[in-house]
């Protein structure tokens, strides 16, 4: 994993928010952060999101409530952003062009500029996977806008579903350094994918970054120690297509990274504290195809186990006099 740089463990006493992805199963996600969003909660000093979950963050630190339970219960669900057929004609399975356009309409607008505030010295990581070398890219926004928008969309591009991956040669040098060799001659061709193919579950990256207590909000049952919901879904689209054996490379590489972070979550080193955050119940939503219903119940299960975790940590006080950090 591209995390070499020194520098960035000079503070071993962070915490660290991650957001696991999974498709609009990140509806469970919505729920979490909404209800920590009404709570006015945020102590962390570190986030990083995978694929749909650094969508949520990015609507966590708007503090838009109810922005990513819109989308995945609107977009995702509409007829123009999910097409197997399209495939066949070589065009994307997965419209993510015209979905990440759509957040640019006034009335489905990120708002960026209240995100850069809120975030302020601390740190956004969104995770990119690269096509050419595979490995997991921890990338962080540096302005606002266009820029963070192409990072959130590299960072949900799935093989197959996105063909050949996004291109972020516009943005190359406004990247974090360290993050992305300026010296590669390759690198201004290169296409990022989906992060949960080589960093499913970046708990360990935290780590390595300083972060001594790590909260993850996952969208899988609790009991989970496989591969991960989308990846059935995927290996399903994929087997009946005939089509990009790549593609499962990719996926026996997300199962090994999975696990390898499950070990590391199993068996943490003695100076971190690692808090998982599951739904109470299985979650009925899906990857993609999930029904109005189910994503109305996970997000409600996402603000219970919102309201709960709070609870856990702030059992005597006044919701609404917990300060969010800046």
């Amino acid at each position: 994993m591209q995390s070499q740089d020194p520098k960035i463990t000079n503070t071993f006493n962070k915490t660290a928010l991650i957001a696991e992805g999974g498709g609009q199963r990140g509806i469970f996600t919505a729920g979490v952060l909404d209800a920590w969003l009404e709570h006015e909660y945020d102590p962390f000093d570190l986030f990083i999101g995978t694929s749909a979950g650094s969508q949520n963050l990015t609507s966590y630190l708007a503090r838009q409530k109810g922005y990513a339970k819109r989308l995945i219960r609107g977009l995702s669900r509409h007829k123009r952003f999910f097409q197997l057929g399209r495939g066949l004609v070589g065009k994307h399975i997965v419209d993510l062009d015209w979905y990440f356009d759509k957040t640019t309409e006034v009335n489905r607008a990120l708002d960026f500029t209240t995100a850069k505030a809120s975030l302020g010295e601390r740190e956004l990581l969104i995770t990119a996977t690269n096509a050419r070398d595979r490995k997991a890219y921890f990338l962080s926004p540096t302005g606002e806008g266009q820029q963070w928008r192409e990072l959130l969309k590299a960072s949900s591009a799935l093989p197959f579903l996105y063909r050949q991956g996004v291109k972020l040669t516009p943005w190359l040098n406004a990247l974090a350094a360290n993050e992305i060799d300026k010296t590669d001659l390759h690198a201004e061709s290169d296409f990022y994918l989906d992060g949960g193919l080589a960093a499913p579950l970046p708990v360990r990256e935290a780590y390595h970054r300083g972060a001594r207590k790590i909260v993850v909000i996952r969208t899988v049952d609790q009991n989970f120690q496989a591969q991960s919901a989308w990846v059935n879904k995927l290996k399903a689209f994929v087997c009946a297509s005939g089509y990009c054996p790549k593609t499962l490379d990719y996926l026996l590489q997300h199962e090994q990274a999975y696990e390898d972070e499950l070990a590391f979550i199993a068996n943490p080193p003695k100076d971190v504290e690692i808090i998982q955050i599951f739904a109470k119940q299985k979650l009925s939503s899906k990857l993609l195809g999930s029904s109005t219903s189910d994503l109305r119940r996970d997000y409600k299960l996402g603000l219970l186990a919102g309201n709960s975790y709070f609870t856990e940590q702030y059992p005597a006080t006044n919701p609404h006099t917990v300060a969010v950090a800046n």
